[in-house]
């Protein structure tokens, strides 16, 4: 057989100590790992360490609140993540009845999202009782593979990475610059985009990961802006735009209310704004899961809700596109 002059079977990796590693990288903890496989964490620890002596390198950064993936690691994690999804897929073949959906969906969206986000994820759950889904609100483009995601839903661009992702549009959203009363009674009511530079700017991060220091142009290209206040959390921005601090750019929906009320005020409304795309990103494998392949399919065709949730109130897609690489 080839490789066997090589590689003998004693220094395989055990099926147990795969799971142990691909467990304590998707959780992030070797106690919630430990807790996750019903197993003491002195046991998880020692399979981690009988691993890494098999493969005679380090695959995690040890510190006393997390794990942290050495290059190594990740590039191990990858393949490891893959077998043993295998061997769950081909236990759940045998044991269970065929196309059972089942296992559990780890989901990356954006802050701010839950409200009416969640109540598209309960109508899922309900319909599919026995798949878990685990929700992690945060505005950075988390990387998927070595943060043991299934899927993101995201604002904006998609980020280029060596990874090879997927992404599917859901909708749009609208940008518009907002601001109280008072501010403008006090500081002036732009005119010209070039006016926002002598104003105080609330402005969002680009891709949740840098604060933006130029506003787009509703007919192309951007202003300079100087912000009084950044961030990557819309409900932040909405906030610090009540207190009249200053001009804010946020999501349409998330400021529609506040306008048609009065407390705030559209500005500039035929010069500064963009239509950002919203997509569902995943990672194309082989042996998709059946639980996180139903739930694209779910999000897809239902349709993302419209109230407010964050990032995430859209203007559907009429023809959501199919799958695509990026």
């Amino acid at each position: 057989m080839i490789g066997y002059d090589l590689l003998q079977m004693d220094d395989l990796p055990e099926t147990a100590e795969l799971i142990a590693f691909v467990r304590v990288v998707d959780t992030r903890s070797l106690s919630r790992a430990a807790k996750e496989l019903r197993l003491p964490r002195s046991t998880v620890g020692r399979r981690l360490q009988r691993l890494e002596e098999r493969l005679g390198i380090r695959l995690l950064k040890r510190t006393t609140r997390r794990q942290a993936l050495t290059d190594a690691g990740a590039e191990f994690y990858q393949h490891a993540r893959h077998s043993v999804e295998a061997l769950e897929r081909a236990r759940a073949i045998v044991q269970r009845p065929s196309g059972k959906v089942e296992g559990r969906v780890r989901i990356s969206v954006p802050t701010g999202a839950p409200d009416s986000l969640g109540e598209l994820f309960g109508q899922f759950s309900l319909r599919h009782p026995d798949v878990v889904l685990e929700v992690d609100a945060s505005n950075t483009h988390v990387d998927l593979i070595h943060g043991g995601f299934d899927l993101a839903l995201r604002s904006g661009p998609v980020a280029s990475t060596p990874l090879n992702l997927v992404s599917r549009k859901l909708g749009t959203n609208t940008l518009v610059c907002v601001a109280t009363p008072e501010y403008l009674a006090r500081a002036g009511t732009p005119k010209r985009p070039t006016d926002l530079r002598r104003h105080a700017c609330l402005s969002p991060f680009v891709l949740g990961e840098t604060p933006s220091l130029s506003w787009p142009r509703l007919k192309g290209g951007s202003v300079r802006i100087h912000p009084r206040m950044t961030s990557n959390d819309m409900f932040v921005l909405l906030g610090a735009a009540r207190t009249s601090l200053g001009i804010a750019l946020l999501p349409d929906f998330l400021a529609q209310a506040e306008v048609a009320a009065g407390t705030l005020v559209r500005v500039l409304a035929k010069h500064i704004g963009a239509q950002t795309l919203l997509s569902v990103v995943y990672h194309e494998r082989e042996l998709m899961p059946l639980a996180v392949r139903t739930l694209i399919d779910f999000i897809v065709e239902t349709g993302l809700p419209t109230r407010q949730c964050g990032a995430v109130g859209v203007t559907r897609a009429k023809d959501p596109q199919r799958p695509r690489q990026r």
